[in-house]
Order: C-alpha cells, then sequence, then structure tokens
C-alpha cells in the first residue's frame, strides 16, 4: 500500500492534477488540509470530474463531508475519539489513525482501527526539530499486530531502509516535490519489497 497525503495548504488545481498523474501508483490519498468543509468539498469534486476514483479518497477527520462525499474512508489524528466511534457506528468504512506510540497503537486495535500510521522514520522537512523514531521504538511498534504504516521522509533511498513488517509506505514530499520518474521509482522499490 502506498497513500499520498497532501500538504497542508489550500489545494489548489496543481495538487489535483499531480494526483491524477500519479494515481496508477497509489493506493489512497489523504485529504490533510486547513480548507473549509465547502471549498474541500468542491475541489474534491473536481478531482473525481477528472476521473479520479472515490475508493482511493481517504478524508482527514471529518466525517459529515465523507458522508456527503459518499467516502468510506477517514482517517484521524492520533488517540481521537472520534476515530473509534466512527469505526463502532460505521463498521464498514476503512477507519485509520495517526499512531505514534505503542500505548496508542494498542487502543486503536482494540477498537478496530484498520491500520495505523506510524512515523516519522526518517528525517523529514515537515518536523526539522524532531528526532525520528528509534529501532527500538520501531520493533516494538511493529510487534503489537496493528497494520502499520510507515510515514516520515519516506524517498527512493530510505524506502530500502524500511523494517520490514510495514503494510505500506505515506508521503506526502516523495508525491508532490518530486518528479514523475522518482514516484514511478518509489513504486517500484516498494513493491519490489513485498508492499
Amino acid at each position: 500500500m502506498m497513500i499520498a497525503v497532501t500538504p497542508f495548504q489550500t489545494l489548489r488545481q496543481i495538487h489535483q492534477y499531480r494526483l491524477k498523474e500519479v494515481e496508477p501508483f497509489i493506493d489512497g490519498v489523504i485529504l490533510r488540509t486547513p480548507m473549509e468543509q465547502d471549498d474541500l468539498l468542491s475541489w474534491v469534486r473536481g478531482l473525481m470530474q477528472q476521473g479520479f476514483p472515490k475508493e482511493k479518497i481517504i478524508i482527514h477527520s471529518n466525517l459529515l463531508l465523507a458522508l456527503k462525499l459518499g467516502v468510506r474512508r477517514i482517517h484521524f489524528r492520533e488517540m481521537d475519539p472520534a476515530a473509534f466511534e466512527t469505526k463502532k457506528r460505521h463498521p464498514d468504512f476503512s477507519v485509520s489513525m495517526s499512531v505514534h506510540r505503542v500505548e496508542s497503537i494498542q487502543q486503536a486495535m482494540q477498537h478496530h482501527i484498520d491500520f495505523g500510521m506510524f512515523g516519522h522514520l526518517f528525517h523529514s522537512d515537515s518536523k526539522p526539530n524532531q528526532q525520528p523514531r528509534t529501532l527500538i521504538e520501531v520493533e516494538q511498534a511493529l510487534k503489537v499486530g496493528l497494520p502499520l504504516v510507515a510515514i516520515g521522509g519516506i524517498n527512493c533511498q530510505t524506502v530500502q531502509r524500511l523494517s520490514e513488517g510495514f503494510r505500506g509506505i505515506a508521503c506526502i514530499g516523495s508525491i508532490f516535490n518530486e518528479n514523475f520518474e522518482n514516484v514511478q521509482k518509489l513504486s517500484k522499490l516498494w513493491n519490489e519489497r513485498g508492499g
């Protein structure tokens, strides 16, 4: 599984073009943006009108928006009670959550969250003053048993250094800041690992 995560900014037409371009290589996109609901609703509809599959759209935290769009994939912040309530009320939805501690991973499992996003694993421009997770932290997280998607500094070089056991990778910069050939190469490298 390879998931794109939008940069935390107002999404524009250029983001639609990029997602349409890389769509064959990704399994989903988390729309993490400060946009108002109505603006995001229009943007997502525009993306779908361009042929981007609704099944690959993952709404961030906004269940009402997901319901309006008929999207059945939603992602939440770490330990957000709304994630647990959403999974309970909509067991057919794919509900994911950011998880950065073993306790959060255990809670996510207890509430039947489908997968967690764990990181950051490598140096990341989005977290310049924070150290990446240690190898011990990664091993402890993977032992819990919740399917985990690696995030944070994932690119063509670092993907080859990921610990075995991750079920997917999530990327912001490697999707939106790199050229098309690098996205294609990253997808190939991940798939060669059995992703």
